[in-house]
This record gives structure tokens, sequence and C-alpha cells, in this order.
């Protein structure tokens, strides 16, 4: 008897033993996971404040490009950008797309039309895949496609391919996704909300040209680019001509259209990098980038043309409106922002004195001057 009391009693312990063993394994692996999530929630966090202090919507996305992959641990990650259903952008770890657009076709499109994450491991034999863009050419064995939403409007979709140490991403991952698509959205929001107010703080309300303050900010900029460079900037300054008799003639609203039809001629008659701005009243200027005197007399006399031959309709009548333009150039007529101004300036006024409907350049000015 003593010997089979001692036997159950070794039993008992070693039933005590292997469920003690399990339930350490058991709290073991609890805490791994715990921790686990603690990591992935500082990671997220880490991520998401770098997103709210972007006021770029360009470094936002390569922000999640690239954090996207850290936080689920996968060797790809991709941002396709969406405007109403259209793709607009496309942005990966191996680059960003160049050409024309992928469609959202295939599994994107799925998640687009049904708004939920698709994921897969055998993604051979997953619809649309073979339908991924062609930009992301990589050798993908699994993946995950999570939609970002802005409220009810879908603005793009996270793209995570290839997990590391090979398998299925998980539930969990596509949480932290929706988590990290959430942030991205509105950080996205943000950063337009603040390129539009900056953009409407440089933009003269009447005739959509840049203004003063920031016309003179990227003056200073292009001379000192210039005098780094060894180059030219040139700049052109312009009056409407006989402007305060159209206002006593048709009306301020006549000449506030006078305004805005002459600003259009002004930007369509100037190259991309040019700069044109409204310096106040009538007047507009005009920052040539690298050009010569001579070059941006051509310019001003393309301008004056282009705003001659425009007629614009008041009173049942074709009217014609001219403009004066004088120019002046960096670093001949003068090697600073104000002298720049005031010898265009000054041309101005020697092309108003000639006659009206001219350009005048600074060093071709009559010796009186």
């Amino acid at each position: 008897m003593f010997f089979v009391a001692i036997a159950s009693v070794g039993a008992i312990l070693l039933v005590y033993a292997i469920l003690s063993h399990k339930r350490l394994k058991w709290s073991l692996q609890r805490l791994e996971e715990e921790q686990k999530k603690v990591r992935e929630l500082a990671v997220l966090n880490d991520i998401v404040s770098l997103l709210y202090k972007e006021l770029d919507s360009r470094s936002i996305i390569d922000t999640v490009v690239d954090k996207a992959k850290e936080l689920v641990r996968s060797e790809l990650s991709a941002f396709l950008l969406l405007d109403r259903g259209r793709v607009i952008g496309f942005y990966s770890s191996l680059g960003e797309a160049t050409g024309c657009m992928p469609e959202a076709s295939g599994i994107l499109a799925r998640v687009m039309n049904e708004g939920i994450p698709v994921r897969g491991r055998d993604i051979k034999g997953l619809e649309g895949f073979s339908r991924l863009p062609e930009t992301h050419p990589a050798d993908i064995k699994s993946i995950l496609v999570v939609p970002v939403l802005l409220r009810d409007e879908m603005i793009g979709e996270l793209i995570l391919a290839n997990r590391l140490g090979g398998g299925e991403f998980s539930f969990r991952d596509e949480d932290l996704l929706l988590t990290l698509g959430f942030h991205a959205a509105f950080a996205l929001e943000k950063a337009k909300l603040h390129q539009e107010v900056s953009r409407l703080a440089a933009i003269d309300g009447l005739t959509g040209l840049n203004n003063h303050r920031t016309f003179q900010e990227r003056l200073e900029t292009e001379i000192a680019r210039a005098r780094r460079y060894r180059r030219n900037v040139s700049l052109l300054m312009m009056d409407i001509d006989n402007f305060k008799r159209f206002n006593d003639t048709y009306g301020h609203r006549a000449g506030d259209e006078v305004l805005k039809r002459a600003a259009c001629r002004v930007t369509e008659s100037i190259r991309s990098i040019d700069f044109a701005a409204r310096y106040g009243g009538e007047e507009f200027v005009v920052i040539l980038p690298e050009t010569p005197m001579e070059g941006a007399v051509v310019t001003a006399e393309k301008i004056r043309e282009t705003v001659m031959n425009h007629k614009i309709r008041m009173g049942g009548s074709d009217i014609s409106v001219t403009i004066s333009i004088g120019v002046a150039t960096y670093p001949e007529d003068a090697a600073d922002r104000e002298s720049l101004i005031e010898r265009a300036d000054t041309a101005l006024y020697a092309a108003k004195r000639a006659g009206r409907n001219r350009v005048c350049s600074f060093r071709d000015m009559p010796v009186e001057y």
C-alpha cells in the first residue's frame, strides 16, 4: 500500500509538473504576444507622429511606404493613390511609377469596389493577381492590400508583399495597416488643406497671379541663385495703358475684367519656369530666370503684342488694350533685388513717356533718363 501511495503521489506530482509546464509555456507565449503588440503599437505611434508633422503630401506617402514594411515586417510595400476611382499615383519601395499609371484592376479593383482588405499566401491562384501593376515586377509570394479611407471616400490602397519569414499576412497585420491607413488619410487631408491655404496666401484674388509678397520673395531667391551660378535673371515691369480711362468710361467691373484678361495674356506668353505676379493696381511683373536682356526683350514684345491683339467687348464695341513694359537684367543693370525693381520701373516710365504700347530696356533708355 505504501508503494501504491507513493506511486499515486508521484503521478499527481508528474501531472502537476506537466500542467505547470504547460501553464508556464502558455504564460510565456501570452507574454511574448503582449510584448509583440506593445512593440507594434510603439512603431505605429512613432509612424503616426511622423505623419502629422509632415505638411507635404509626397513626404507623407513616402513615410507610409517606408514604415509600413517595418510595421508588419514585409519585404515590399506600395501606396496606390486614388481620386474618385482613378489612379493618380503609384509609389512603392521599388521606386515611383513612371509613364502611364496602372489601372485599379484585379486585386486592386476588388479592394476598391468592396472596400475591404484582401490577403493571400498562394497568390498565384488568387483572383486578379496577374493584373497587379507592372510597375511592381518583383516575385510576390504573399500579399495584403487594405483600403485607405477618408470618411466614406477611398483615397488610396496600401499594398504589402512578401511577409518576412514566409507565411501569410495575419488579421493583426490587417488591423495595423487599417489603422495606419486611417491616420495617413487624415495626414494627407491636413497637408492638402495646408497647401491650399499656402497657395491662396500667395495668389492675387482677382487675377489669379502670384501676389506682391510672393513676388518679392521669389525675386530674392532667383537673384541669389543667379549670383551663385553666375547667370542672368531679367525682370519685366508692365503697366496697362490708360487704365484709369477704362474705369471712368466703363466702370470698375469692366476695369477688373481688363485686369483679368491682361493677366491671362501674360501667363500664356511666358515659359513654365517664369514667374508672373500682380505688382499692384494695374501693374504686373514677370521674373525671367537665366534670361539675358536680349531674350527678355523678345518675351516682353511677345506679351505686348498678345495683349494688344486680344479684343475685349465693352459697351457694344471691341476694345483693344495695350501695355507698356520696362526691362532690367541682373547683374548688368542692377546688383540686388531693390535696384533691379527700380531699374525696371524706370524703364517702364520711359516706355510710357515715349508713347505707351512699347517695350523699353534700362540699357537702351535715352540719355536723358
